[in-house]
């Protein structure tokens, strides 16, 4: 098993040919809602490599008045022989069925497989009901691709058991941070003042929120001046608690809720992620864009999303109270606090970058283009 973890981003080789690449996704990567707006910023980080000229392929159609009426969801997209033609590579975004028929119209050409977990871990971990054909067919695609490109690496590194293909070549490429607006500099925390926590989620079970409420519940009984502003799902029972700000779902696409999004980033001192399944949530990036350490549950990617300095994970499903007593250790000492959030800014504007994802993208597909250009040795007798 060869296993690889890219982390540091790569200048363009800009004497190199430009590479004629097709991106290919089953999410509208138009939208910077789906699929949390990793598609959106994906193909754009793609776009912005001066060393590739980039064609989408296979876009779903977005459902019309009509659809929505009637109940229907639109047909999935799929590819043609002529949409591959001229092109040296394909990068696929969670695209396993798409990729699947790249390599049955053009066995010849190379493509990146770009995911974020496994059949086996989504079972293992999510508890969700992935029916076993993905399994062979996640297997069939990533043993076929040039690289399978985790955006974890402890994903990267079960992947070959996971799927059964020892030969595979799995790396790590972690995903950037899905904010059209960044700070260019770290916006600073008041102090002193009231303790601002902050959770972001739609899945309010498999994101923990209620160990948020237990954990600022439990702040305040210490006498802490402790809030909690809840973005996405946040059930009736806790919006009439004075202590709790729910701003509701905030669409990316929407500039206004994009601000307040930003804003609630800005003024929180910590990000909770108190996840019971995940792989590797946008929020932490998004949170440490704004120099905001996070302290998140020790599931799937987390750990190494955060990395060293940053912020802090529990075991999972650790008690309310641990968590409570953990905001207090991180908050307590001021330049304490103040180191964490400088190694969270500066972790998200380096290594969870879309600049430094697009590159590590262009290496890997100059890498696999010379691989397939190099001469076989000749047998000698």
């Amino acid at each position: 098993m060869n296993i690889d973890v890219l982390s540091v981003s790569r200048p363009a080789r800009h004497e190199a040919p430009t590479l004629n690449v097709g991106f290919v996704t089953p999410h509208d990567s138009t939208d910077r809602r789906a699929f949390s707006g990793t598609a959106f910023f994906a193909a754009r980080a793609l776009e912005a490599r001066s060393g590739l000229r980039l064609t989408r392929l296979g876009a779903p159609r977005r459902p019309g008045a009509l659809d929505r009426l009637m109940g229907r969801t639109p047909e999935p997209p799929h590819l043609a022989r002529a949409d591959l033609d001229g092109l040296d590579a394909v990068v696929g975004l969670v695209a396993t069925p798409l990729l699947d028929e790249v390599a049955r119209l053009r066995p010849d050409l190379p493509y990146l497989h770009v995911t974020d977990a496994t059949p086996a871990f989504l079972r293992e971990v999510y508890g969700w009901a992935v029916p076993g054909e993905a399994d062979a067919a996640e297997a069939r695609v990533a043993a076929h691709a040039a690289a399978a490109v985790y955006s974890s690496d402890v994903l990267a590194s079960r992947a070959a058991g996971d799927l059964g293909c020892p030969a595979m070549r799995a790396v790590s490429q972690p995903f950037g941070v899905n904010l059209d607006v960044l700070p260019h500099a770290r916006p600073g925390k008041s102090f002193p003042g009231p303790l601002e926590l902050l959770f972001v989620g739609t899945d309010w079970e498999r994101k923990g929120g209620d160990i948020a409420v237990a954990a600022l519940g439990a702040l305040r009984a210490r006498g802490y001046d402790a809030r909690l502003t809840i973005v996405g799902v946040c059930p009736e029972r806790y919006k009439s608690q004075p202590a709790i700000r729910p701003l509701g779902f905030l669409d990316k696409n929407n500039r206004r809720d994009a601000g307040l999004l930003g804003a609630a980033y800005k003024a929180a001192h910590l990000l909770l992620v108190p996840s019971r399944a995940d792989c590797t949530p946008m929020v932490v990036a998004e949170a440490m864009a704004w120099g905001t350490p996070v302290l998140g549950a020790d599931v799937g990617g987390i750990a190494r999303q955060i990395g060293a300095g940053a912020g802090r994970v529990l075991a999972p499903f650790a008690p309310p109270a641990e968590w409570a007593g953990e905001i207090e250790a991180m908050t307590g000492a001021r330049d304490l606090y103040e180191m964490m959030a400088d190694a969270a800014f500066d972790r998200a504007r380096g290594h969870l970058s879309w600049d430094a994802w697009g590159a590590g993208m262009e290496a890997m597909l100059r890498g696999a283009l010379d691989r397939v250009a190099a001469p076989v040795p000749m047998a000698v007798a």
